[in-house]
């Protein structure tokens, strides 16, 4: 087991290019013919539509960039894997305040 590396700042920066790519597939999305009742034999054909068409025209991902990249982030190498995290402080948390430590992680 290696120890672990001392975090790095880190930004959210999606490269242009990939947003036009992700648009253009977007665009390109072949949906299927309902075979069965909504969502009894995979995803909703409806609801794949509805959703494909607000990624296409009400998602801004450089809101959301913007938003993500106000939050103090970091990555670090943990036995060999690379892990990116936000650290956030709870309010009022400080010496003499502690504030009990919350991890949240997704897969």
């Amino acid at each position: 087991m290696s120890s672990p590396s001392l975090p790095s700042p880190f930004t959210i920066n999606v490269p242009d290019a990939v947003l036009r790519d992700l648009a253009e597939r977007l665009l390109r999305t072949r949906f299927p013919e309902r075979t069965a009742a909504p969502w009894r034999t995979g995803t909703d054909p409806d609801y794949l539509r509805e959703l494909v068409t607000y990624w296409q025209d009400d998602f801004d991902w450089r809101a959301r960039e913007l938003e993500l990249n106000a939050l103090p982030q970091f990555t670090a190498d943990i036995d060999g894997q690379r892990v990116h995290f936000v650290h956030v402080r709870a309010p009022g948390s400080g010496p003499g305040r502690p504030a009990l430590a919350l991890v949240l992680t997704h897969g």
